[in-house]
């Protein structure tokens, strides 16, 4: 499958998660992080990988109750340039895999989607909640048809994503690390600090591959971000490491992790 994506993909991911990060609009931002080019959001690209791997998972006739999503963001997708998205795997045990290469065969992003362990119990401290009117609001900005197969945990995936760019329990302990910066939410900081993605991992119920997205929509979902985990230094840039889970009445739903690595501090 050829993935070519254009600056309306940037602003159609920046509409719906509010990740207005300048890196995917501004030339010289893109530069500076030794870019050839505006690229598109990791986010945005990985909509069309986990619809993907969701589908061939799909075809396998999965038997697992719960699924680990992880890829790691190697190389960005420059706007207007060709990538080749191929799929692998789908054994007995229902591996399978994902890489997206660039025209010289290099490698941009990798990605599996395996079975996994149970869903943690939720610590509901500092929930968000998101009413099915905020949801339908979301679903009618989701950039891919929300009738796809398996396309519940992707657009759940988002919406925590968007939640995460929004919450001010994102910037719990990142105050320490920027304290020059007057912020009050993750969207903020990408304004001020280059700020790029390295890693996202997703485990979720397996109903949710069956599940009507209408169902999740009307249903409204409760979330909460957990505090960010922070590494690094001024000097070598600074990895935030940042969960946020889902649930309804019936129990958790999701845990979307979140890998952002900054530049250097001068």
């Amino acid at each position: 499958m050829i993935l070519t994506y254009t600056r309306r993909d940037a602003d159609a991911w920046a509409a719906f998660s509010g990740d207005d990060n300048p890196i995917h609009f501004d030339p010289e931002r893109a530069r500076a992080l030794g870019a050839d080019g505006l690229s598109v959001h990791g986010m945005r690209a990985m909509l069309d990988i986990k619809q993907q791997l969701s589908e061939a998972l799909l075809h396998s006739s999965p038997q697992g109750r719960y699924y680990l999503f992880n890829a790691r963001l190697r190389q960005p997708l420059i706007c207007n340039k060709p990538y080749l998205l191929t799929l692998t795997g789908g054994s007995e045990r229902v591996r399978l895999s994902a890489k997206v290469t660039r025209e010289d065969h290099a490698l941009c992003f990798s990605a599996k989607l395996a079975a996994a362990k149970p869903l943690e119990p939720v610590l509901r401290s500092r929930a968000v909640h998101y009413s099915a009117g905020m949801l339908r609001a979301l679903s009618e900005r989701f950039p891919l048809p929300l009738d796809a197969p398996g396309q519940a945990w992707n657009f759940v995936d988002a919406v925590l994503f968007q939640c995460l760019v929004a919450a001010p329990e994102t910037l719990l302990n990142v105050a320490e690390v920027f304290p020059g910066l007057q912020v009050r939410s993750l969207s903020e900081i990408f304004r001020q600090v280059p700020v790029v993605q390295t890693h996202h991992d997703v485990h979720f119920d397996a109903g949710l591959l069956m599940t009507d997205v209408r169902a999740i929509v009307e249903g409204g979902l409760h979330c909460a971000v957990q505090p960010p985990v922070i590494a690094g230094s001024e000097e070598n840039g600074y990895v935030l490491g940042i969960v946020i889970r889902a649930w309804t009445a019936d129990g958790p739903l999701l845990s979307s992790s979140v890998t952002l690595k900054t530049l250097p501090i001068l």
